[in-house]
């Protein structure tokens, strides 16, 4: 392990370049710091019209080079109190650069913080707003949020009633938003005397992961557009199950996430929403990409509760505020306090060896030190970060975690597919194994 981060590091280094250590995940690139400006002391001009004093002797002044070698003394001064900065605080705040756009973040992580404090309701209709909003500079409107949640839950009420089922039963309201999500549905509007129709989300094939439109994983923008996918559905649909008292959970798989709900027997469900099936653990299982220990750690197939969900809105909170103004405390704040409250906090790992690796990778490229070992020798204070960065790849590795390719995952995703329309016809409800 130890050869193959010195090998990565120096890879890195060379390029310029943040690449992982260890394991694979979704790469950053190293955010540009602003340097601390420190007075020069050897701020004298040279008047180059003025007589030589030399001219005369064998010293010769050449102006020109005098000039260089006190700017390259100015900027090794500056490039120092950069590394001693970097060394002993980290990333500088971002609130220093932009008070205005950052402090909607940090207010976002004080109503949050004080949902899971329990200082306030826990509201994930709430949370997912603040967390969207911080990212869109409070351009939302929440009354219109609001109501477009109402409008779908008056939907899925009506149909119950138009259906004559049990409202009160748990499994109907899950099975009808499961419907609203999933499938066409039909409704009778009493107040235009016609019937009306409600069309499901459609996924997101073209921006699944975020890579053309950052916000294209925002529950708003399913909002807007009817078009989600495996992050923004499943955090729909909790929404609206929080809006209608349905007891759901939130749940992962590799680079995953979906619906978990539960029978009055005590069996599980999952409720796939990007392809509209339910399926059983083995399909997740099946992958080849969830190990024994990923499973025993809880990273995978685990129910999330209401409190834990809103605890990763907070991981959530961290990447939207990395995206619009880069890493600082602020980031690792929200890591740490998400970590608090969740089962298995790899999420929360990550986000902090992000941090960490982006710091070592950019004190290496102050110090030129192409190798740990060159760092070593020139700072041990510079080294601890490097050391942190192990440690935290690590753990993330022993946890048991392994990225899921993007082929394999779009493969799987059709797979799924086929085998929701070889039940649809053979009228199985629930997909249990996989052949």
């Amino acid at each position: 392990m130890k050869n193959i981060i010195g090998i990565i590091f120096i890879f890195c280094v060379a390029n310029l370049s943040a690449q992982t250590a260890g394991i694979r995940i979704p790469q950053i690139p190293v955010p540009e710091v602003k340097m601390p400006q420190v007075p020069n002391p050897y701020n004298h001009q040279f008047n180059k019209q003025q007589p030589n004093m030399y001219s005369h002797g064998e010293i010769k002044h050449n102006v020109q080079q005098s000039e260089a070698i006190i700017n390259e003394m100015y900027e090794m001064m500056q490039r120092r109190e950069a590394i001693k900065i970097l060394i002993e605080k980290g990333f500088m705040p971002q609130s220093d650069l932009d008070p205005k756009g950052t402090g909607y973040f940090y207010a976002a992580f004080d109503e949050i913080n004080a949902m899971l404090k329990g200082e306030k309701p826990l509201s994930l209709e709430r949370t997912v707003f603040l967390v969207e909003n911080a990212f869109y500079g409070n351009s939302l409107n929440y009354s219109e949020y609001q109501n477009f949640i109402s409008h779908k839950v008056q939907i899925c009420n009506r149909k119950i009633k138009e259906e004559k089922l049990n409202g009160n039963d748990n499994l109907i309201k899950n099975m009808m938003l499961f419907r609203l999500i999933s499938d066409t549905l039909q409704f009778k509007n009493f107040a235009i005397e016609s019937a009306q129709i409600h069309l499901p989300v459609k996924y997101d094939y073209d921006d699944y992961n975020s890579k053309i439109s950052y916000d294209s994983h925002f529950v708003t923008k399913l909002m807007r557009s009817g078009i989600g996918q495996c992050h923004s559905i499943p955090l729909y649909y909790l929404i609206l199950a929080e809006a209608v008292d349905a007891e759901a959970y939130w749940s992962f798989s590799p680079r995953h996430s979906f619906i978990k709900i539960q029978d009055k027997q005590g069996a599980w469900y999952n409720l796939e929403l990007t392809c509209s099936a339910i399926l059983s653990d083995a399909h997740y299982m099946n992958s080849g990409y969830i190990k024994a220990e990923a499973i025993r750690n809880g990273l995978y197939l685990e129910p999330m509760d209401k409190q834990q969900v809103i605890a990763e809105m907070l991981i959530d909170l961290a990447k939207h505020y990395h995206e619009r103004f880069g890493l600082d405390d602020f980031y690792l704040k929200c890591a740490d306090t998400a970590a608090k409250y969740l089962s298995c906090d790899i999420n929360a790992i990550m986000l902090k060896a992000i941090y960490q690796e982006s710091l070592t990778l950019y004190l290496a490229e102050l110090m030129e030190a192409k190798t740990p070992e060159i760092m070593q020798q020139k700072s041990p204070e510079a080294y601890n970060h490097y050391i942190k960065m192990q440690k935290l790849y690590r753990q993330i590795d022993d946890l048991g975690y392994e990225q899921f390719p993007d082929e394999l995952y779009m493969t799987w995703l059709n797979y799924v597919a086929q085998q929701k329309a070889k039940a649809e016809q053979q009228k199985t409800f629930l997909m249990n194994e996989i052949k």
